[in-house]
């Protein structure tokens, strides 16, 4: 027995509950899955920049006094720091404050939004089989869904992406670019000073960063860099909480994931098939931020399945893709090469000497206020 939908989304994190909103708002009929049950843990630094909260409040209707009234907002931090080893390279004020939240309780909210819409959800439905042409999906525990365009927000190991077939030098091109991240979880108690505000520490990777990130009760701690020396990454991230006198580091349970680094695709659309988020390697290059990228990108799949004829809706999404967000992604990823080998070359200490020439128009790229194209004033359309 085959169900039918006008869209079929994969995937219930952000990427995917902001396509199904746009969609089910608009009168489309939509089905999303997910492997996982909802709601579920996700691993991630929780951090939400000004861009963010813009599109929450403009595509979910969110603002952050709601999400800080239902305690998904749990952390608010208008300062900063970066540090290499012992030594602060920059701190100060932030033009905006960033937020922080727990994944589990954040992508819970955006569900129930899409839910909320029209949008019909089947937790514990793994995709297995995908078809871009015919717009059929089979799942592992049997059933069939035949749908006019599929969104393919599942993930880094999106099954939807592998579906399209990628040429070999796209895959090749995934795979060097994808970074390893390693990041745990301390109530407040177990850190050994107060956290008030997010630090970034450089110096332990060649091409990645640590970051020691405050919530309400707890402490996340991670690192993330791309590992193409192959090196224990497990036995590294343990020397960085070494470093930050975290005690009982040998008895901790690392837990480790995947993450896009540079290896956006370009066409993130084929035949019925439209990819958002992670599953299209949608995440800022040289900090790590996805939450935004898999928000944005879904609302605009969701956006242009609803607005353009049948065949059209692929090209629609790529052109708004290409406009909008696509600059963002490649500038930053050239920022990153040229910080990373200065700091190589010349020690941490020059990223200190770059971050203290224009903090506040720095801070305001980061936010999304300003494009990380030549700091030029950033005009968002959503």
């Amino acid at each position: 027995m085959t169900t039918r939908c006008d869209v079929l989304v994969a995937g219930c994190g952000p990427a995917g509950c902001a396509a199904a909103t746009a969609l089910a708002r608009a009168g489309r009929s939509v089905v999303m899955l997910d492997r996982a049950q909802l709601p579920r843990p996700k691993l991630c630094g929780g951090l939400l920049t000004w861009k963010s909260m813009q599109l929450l409040e403009a595509t979910f209707g969110l603002t952050a006094e709601q999400l800080i009234r239902r305690n998904v907002i749990n952390h608010v931090s208008e300062r900063y720091s970066i540090h290499a080893g012992h030594k602060v390279l920059s701190a100060g004020p932030l033009p905006f404050p960033f937020h922080f939240v727990n994944r589990r309780d954040f992508d819970h909210t955006l569900l129930q939004c899409a839910i909320h819409a029209g949008a019909k959800v089947l937790p514990g439905e793994r995709v297995v089989e995908c078809d871009a042409h015919s717009g059929v999906v089979r799942t592992a525990q049997g059933r069939t869904f035949q749908a006019g365009h599929i969104v393919g927000a599942d993930g880094v190991n999106s099954v939807v992406r592998k579906s399209l077939q990628l040429p070999r030098k796209q895959r090749n091109h995934w795979h060097r670019f994808m970074a390893a991240a390693i990041e745990i979880s301390l109530p407040l108690q177990a850190f050994p000073r107060p956290v008030a505000h997010p630090e970034l520490h450089v110096g332990f990777l060649d091409a990645g960063y640590g970051w020691v990130f405050p919530n309400r009760d707890r402490v996340v701690v991670g690192i993330c860099g791309l590992n193409w020396k192959k090196c224990n990454f497990a036995g590294l991230f343990r020397k960085y909480l070494d470093f930050l006198k975290i005690e009982g580091v040998q008895d901790l349970a690392l837990h480790g994931h995947p993450l896009p680094y540079g290896n956006f695709l370009y066409q993130p659309a084929r035949a019925k098939v439209l990819l958002a988020g992670d599953a299209a390697g949608l995440v800022e290059p040289m900090l790590g931020e996805g939450i935004f990228f898999a928000m944005c990108s879904g609302w605009y799949a969701g956006r242009a399945i609803a607005r353009a004829a049948d065949s059209g809706a692929g090209a629609a999404y790529v052109r708004r893709f290409h406009h909008s967000l696509l600059p963002e992604l490649e500038y930053a990823g050239r920022l990153r090469w040229l910080l990373f080998k200065t700091m190589k070359r010349m020690g941490p200490g020059s990223l200190g000497l770059f971050v203290n020439t224009s903090t506040t128009r720095l801070a305001e790229m980061v936010h999304g206020i300003r494009s990380y194209a030549w700091l030029r004033r950033k005009k968002w359309d959503f």
